[in-house]
């Protein structure tokens, strides 16, 4: 018998604040997230419930879904979604589901001006009216011998496709499953206001690739959010992104950020070479910035380019990643973009994949039931201690945006007593708590 991928707790025990209670002590005192969050596939199906099927989610780049007929097929929590620009313009998110009985309507991203049923060929708008029900009998019918079903009772208007709650910032577009979401705003914090000179609603995709990985989609979010790793694994990425040059810049909000000043220290290096975004404000000109939004979104914003990474959770072990390098309107007018940009990607691929190299080595020890959980290394992973107390909170139905840098030392993510008595009260009302 080995010693391997064995659950290590019960699984009610994902959900009670006890099972987090190393976690909630400061940063400097805390435990890493228990093992079993990355490992456990009773953990995962909760999680895919608390986390991705109750907040916002990101789904894909406006670019995408950017003209009338555009559809992207995407999946939130196990459920199928269709994001649309209907002709009008407007950006509306459904799920992936005929009224009829159910069938799944679109397999793939297309462009078209409407969508049709493949099993009875129901039609539906890009708004998610429904346009036609093929050979519904308008007669009346004979149920038995005492009562009549009047068909023209059914209306088309009662049977559109299901929404759910859709926005954009900058080039991401957000989804929310819940039935009351909260606002996206509130999500994001000071991230809109702290941007809006870049002008990210324009930016555009200049490149793509996906990544199958052997790994929890949260050990590609923890690896994003720290550069303790830089030197040992990313020595290309050390030269031009030195470790001392990275600094927090941690605001409220459901997210963590650091960035890199100067954006880079070889002269010769694209990342300064392609033309900067127009109209930035002077504090952004000399500054990367890395971002990871809660749960599953990363950007790292460079004066010329971004490199964004969505992560989809496929299994405890499991992650699909998409990847995106987008570039500013006038980036593209840049007569040696295509050059430049092909050795960018090149570049971003090598960290990437390196980085990959490394998560799966985590996965796979992680595994390993000798281990219980790790410290935290105060100077470089307060964003890990950040981002695993938001995985806590939500598995035990507590929602609060917690504050920036102010005083993050002698910052804690405890709950005390009361908060513990009144989890559904706090999980219903959706108010704001603060650790």
């Amino acid at each position: 018998m080995n010693n391997f991928t064995a659950q290590r707790l019960a699984t009610q025990s994902f959900t009670q604040p006890d099972t987090y209670r190393l976690s909630r002590l400061p940063v400097d005192q805390a435990s890493t997230l228990i093992p079993d969050a990355y490992t456990a596939a009773a953990f995962f199906a909760l999680e895919q419930e608390k986390v991705f099927a109750n907040g916002w989610v990101a789904v894909g780049c406006v670019s995408q879904v950017r003209n009338p007929g555009d559809i992207l097929v995407t999946e939130v929590a196990g459920r199928s979604l269709l994001l649309v620009r209907d002709k009008a313009g407007k950006l509306g998110a459904f799920y992936n589901v005929c009224r009829h009985r159910g069938s799944k309507l679109l397999e793939a991203s297309c462009k078209s001006k409407s969508i049709r049923c493949p099993y009875h060929a129901w039609v539906y708008g890009l708004d998610g009216q429904c346009l036609g029900t093929s050979m519904f009998q308008k007669e009346k019918t004979v149920v038995d011998a005492n009562e009549m079903l009047d068909a023209e009772r059914f209306d088309k208007k009662d049977y559109g496709l299901l929404p759910l709650a859709v926005e954009t910032w900058g080039f991401l577009v957000f989804v929310n499953l819940s039935s009351e979401p909260t606002q996206l705003e509130e999500w994001l914090g000071d991230l809109p206001n702290k941007f809006a000179s870049h002008g990210l609603e324009d930016w555009t995709i200049s490149g793509e690739k996906n990544y199958e990985v052997a790994a929890n989609y949260k050990l590609v979010a923890e690896n994003f959010m720290e550069y303790y790793h830089l030197p040992f694994v990313h020595p290309e990425l050390t030269n031009v992104s030195r470790l001392e040059d990275h600094h927090r810049c941690q605001g409220a909000g459901m997210y963590t950020a650091m960035l890199t000043t100067p954006v880079s220290r070889d002269v010769d290096s694209v990342w300064l070479n392609l033309p900067a975004a127009e109209g930035l404000e002077e504090e952004h000109s000399e500054a990367a910035y890395h971002i990871w939004i809660f749960p599953n979104v990363a950007i790292t914003l460079l004066p010329n380019h971004a490199f964004c990474l969505i992560t989809d959770p496929l299994a405890a072990d499991q992650t699909l990643e998409r990847t995106f390098l987008l570039t500013p309107p006038k980036t593209l007018e840049n007569e040696w973009h295509d050059a430049m940009f092909g050795e960018l990607a090149v570049f971003w691929d090598l960290v990437n994949t390196q980085d990959l190299g490394i998560v799966e080595r985590v996965q796979a020890g992680l595994s390993n039931t000798a281990f219980h959980g790790g410290r935290m290394c105060y100077r470089f992973e307060e964003p890990l201690h950040r981002y695993q107390n938001w995985v806590a909170d939500r598995m035990c139905g507590i929602h609060r945006v917690p504050p920036g840098d102010d005083d993050v030392q002698a910052h804690s993510y405890a709950i005390d007593e009361s908060d513990t008595e009144n989890l559904e009260c706090v999980d219903q009302s959706g108010n704001r708590m603060r650790g």
